[in-house]
């Protein structure tokens, strides 16, 4: 991605309209859609630092409401880059504001139901709270990825290919499923590698493309493409 197109990306003009260089409109729009594709991970974020799963969800709602809300982002930093970072860091703040709400509820008494952060915890073990955001938020990314991909295809009439060729995209499997999708795309197996060869780049170019569009410059894309490739390891 060159950097004359990179400066359009959806988390670049959120954070230029923070600072007044930017259409605000577009910009809440290029945030609800990127609230909308990164909102699993903040649900999963919620549960694991111990929300019952109806407060957690009333905790993520509280939370994009608030986001949404002009001016909201104008804490939002250049120098710090990443959306997903911005993102984590402001909803662990929510929360904190929430457990002290619910704190001096409980003292003064005067909520019969206060919102418990404390008496939810998850009874399996699991990762640290940060970790586990960053996974769900690869596998939120992956997903939004893998629409686009077989989107694309699909416009161009070869949603076979996309079902077919999909599952033997992410490495090295054995030739048996190769053959097996060479026979259903009517395709010699030579052929069928040669597809292979070029959705990988195809796939490869779309996620890069994602990963752009929720950092701040495009020397950041393959530091954080490396961090969530690590992060679902």
């Amino acid at each position: 991605m060159s950097a004359a197109a990179f400066h359009t990306t959806r988390w670049t003009l959120v954070v230029a309209a923070a600072h007044g260089t930017q259409d605000t409109e577009g910009a809440a729009r290029a945030l609800g859609e990127l609230l909308t594709l990164y909102r699993a991970p903040l649900l999963d974020h919620a549960r694991r630092r111990g929300l019952a799963p109806a407060d957690a969800e009333d905790s993520v709602q509280s939370f994009l409401a608030r986001l949404l809300r002009p001016g909201a982002i104008a804490g939002a930093q250049r120098e710090r880059g990443r959306f997903r970072s911005f993102l984590l860091g402001a909803f662990t703040h929510h929360l904190a504001d929430l457990r002290d709400h619910a704190r001096a509820a409980r003292r003064d008494a005067r909520l019969t139901e206060p919102l418990d952060l404390d008496t939810h915890p998850l009874t399996c073990p699991a990762p640290a709270p940060d970790a586990a955001f960053d996974r769900a938020w690869a596998l939120a990314l992956l997903a939004d990825v893998t629409t686009r991909f077989r989107a694309e295809l699909a416009a161009e009439g070869r949603a076979d290919h996309a079902d077919a060729l999909l599952p033997l995209l992410a490495g090295r499997s054995s030739e048996a499923p190769h053959a097996a999708a060479a026979a259903r795309l009517g395709l010699t197996e030579p052929a069928l590698r040669v597809a292979l060869h070029r959705l990988r780049q195809r796939y490869r170019r779309l996620l890069r493309a994602a990963v752009a569009e929720t950092v701040a410059n495009p020397e950041e894309i393959d530091h954080e493409l490396r961090h969530l490739l690590a992060a679902l390891a």
